[in-house]
């Protein structure tokens, strides 16, 4: 592993969104230690979003938005690392910044529609819990992989780390929630698969063609 120089203006604006991460993790620290340590460590302690199901809808406190903000910001970055060598003509902060506005604007419609078709269907408590995990486990993804994401920028010249370590991370968190609904899913089962597709995996598609053209 060798260090790459820092000599260019891509990196300089990079350097700047990741000390501003980093303020903001401060700020979570300030706001709730204790549950920063508990989304840090979620993945080993499943317990811990089922003491806070009650609290999913208040996603208004600033210590929610604020580890909104920075989950955004992660994800961000992860797509600009990704699309970074095949898109040369776009490299430079304005196509973060478009990656940003569309990941923004993704995970809150996204959150928004999930609560919206749970109160119209009427299984709000029955799902609760499920969309708990979904949303807060990225969140710890996010947490997770924010140094691996400082490594990879400056650190390595390729993105197999940070793919590698990402793909385990989704893939853990995946088996976690199925796990942990195995009940809600496998007695819903057909309508569980409906569901992935069309808000989980056609979402993402239409995620992927905004931000390349």
């Amino acid at each position: 592993m060798q260090a790459i120089e820092l000599n260019s203006e891509k990196e300089n604006w990079i350097i700047f969104i990741l000390l501003f991460s980093f303020i903001l993790l401060a700020f979570l620290k300030l706001l709730k230690p204790k549950n920063l340590v508990g989304y840090c460590i979620a993945f080993f302690n499943p317990g811990f979003f089922k003491q806070k199901e009650s609290e999913f809808i208040s996603v208004f406190s600033p210590f929610k938005l604020t580890l909104f903000l920075f989950s955004t910001i992660i994800l961000s970055l992860i797509i600009y690392s990704l699309f970074v060598n095949h898109l040369s003509n776009n490299i430079g902060f304005y196509f973060f910044l478009k990656i940003f506005t569309v990941v923004f604007c993704f995970l809150v419609i996204k959150y928004f529609t999930d609560v919206f078709l749970a109160s119209v269907l009427d299984i709000k408590e029955e799902v609760n819990y499920f969309l708990q995990l979904k949303y807060s486990y990225l969140s710890t993804i996010c947490l997770l992989i924010y140094p691996v994401v400082v490594v990879n920028e400056f650190a390595i010249t390729t993105n197999y780390f940070l793919i590698t370590i990402l793909t385990i991370l989704i893939l853990f968190r995946f088996l976690l929630i199925l796990f942990n609904n195995k009940r809600l899913i496998l007695g819903k089962l057909f309508y569980f698969i409906l569901y992935f597709c069309t808000l989980e995996i056609a979402p993402l598609l239409i995620l992927y063609k905004t931000t390349t053209t």
